[in-house]
């Protein structure tokens, strides 16, 4: 191990001493967690080798929600890399597989809001809509992107920066838009992506 990278660890253990040790006991090590904003759940959270958080993060897992509740898990595999401000928030399992590129100020959630109009108060304390989402091997996800729940990326997709993902996609796909279709698909036999119909997919 290289020295930036050991103290990295020793910053990460000061300041996120409580945060270091229950993750030690979920079986994390080799990680580096920049200055958060919040960290909360983490019974619920794993975190992987050699995976870096840079500042600004919010991870945050809901069990318990204005009397809901719900089945959280974040587990952030090995060698991943989420850069400045994103945020992770979970009532129902979100699992960001190997070798995963997040730019900054992304969101993934597996919670929304209820949106039943007839609660009779307000939307922030109905109960969540959860469902998992699973970031697959090796993806690379664009600036300021929103993965909503219930959506499971393929391996190796790519998400444009600003897109608004709101359903799933298979593997090497180029996705992007509000809300996110595909662009391209990568064609194997000819090492390229090339332009698709999304509805030959």
């Amino acid at each position: 191990m290289d020295i930036k990278r050991f103290l990295k660890r020793l910053i990460t253990v000061s300041r996120h001493p409580v945060v270091c040790v229950k993750l030690y006991f979920n079986g994390s090590r080799n990680f580096v967690i920049g200055k958060a904003k919040k960290i909360s759940g983490i019974r619920y959270l794993s975190i992987g080798n050699k995976t870096q958080i840079l500042n600004g993060c919010r991870i945050v897992s809901h069990d318990n929600y204005y009397g809901g509740k719900y089945s959280p898990r974040i587990k952030i595999c090995n060698n991943v890399y989420i850069a400045y401000n994103c945020s992770i928030l979970a009532a129902a399992p979100i699992i960001i597989e190997d070798n995963t590129l997040i730019a900054s100020n992304v969101l993934i959630t597996s919670e929304n809001h209820g949106m039943d109009p007839e609660y009779g108060e307000s939307y922030g304390i109905t109960p969540l809509i959860s469902k998992k989402v699973i970031i697959g091997e090796g993806c690379w996800i664009g600036e300021k992107a929103i993965i909503l729940p219930g959506v499971e990326l393929g391996k190796r997709c790519i998400v444009a920066a600003g897109a608004v993902v709101t359903k799933s996609f298979p593997a090497y796909s180029l996705v992007g838009g509000v809300p996110a279709k595909v662009i391209k698909k990568y064609n194997f036999d000819n090492h390229l992506w090339e332009s698709v119909d999304e509805k030959e997919i």
